[in-house]
């Protein structure tokens, strides 16, 4: 089964960003909440983030309809760029 991609580069950066930080934050959340669980559910949105950036495909875009991924192809056929 092959998984298409949904996510451009700018976003699975952005999305890696956050989740590695969600991932940090983890751990640290007894400082903002007061809330053991707080903690182990950030960490797991942080592995689920950065999960999906590293497959390129967030299956919430898939179900919104919403795509930032541009294929080799899209990119080859742009007006205004000519080589």
């Amino acid at each position: 089964m092959k998984i298409n991609k949904n996510m451009g580069v700018a976003d699975r950066w952005f999305r890696s960003a956050m989740g590695v930080g969600l991932i940090y934050l983890g751990p640290l959340s007894d400082v903002l909440t007061s809330d053991p669980m707080s903690g182990a559910l950030l960490a797991v949105v942080g592995v689920l983030t950065v999960g999906s950036a590293a497959i390129g495909y967030c299956p919430l875009y898939h179900i919104a309809g919403f795509c930032t991924y541009r294929s080799p192809e899209m990119k080859a056929n742009s007006p205004g760029e000519e080589d």
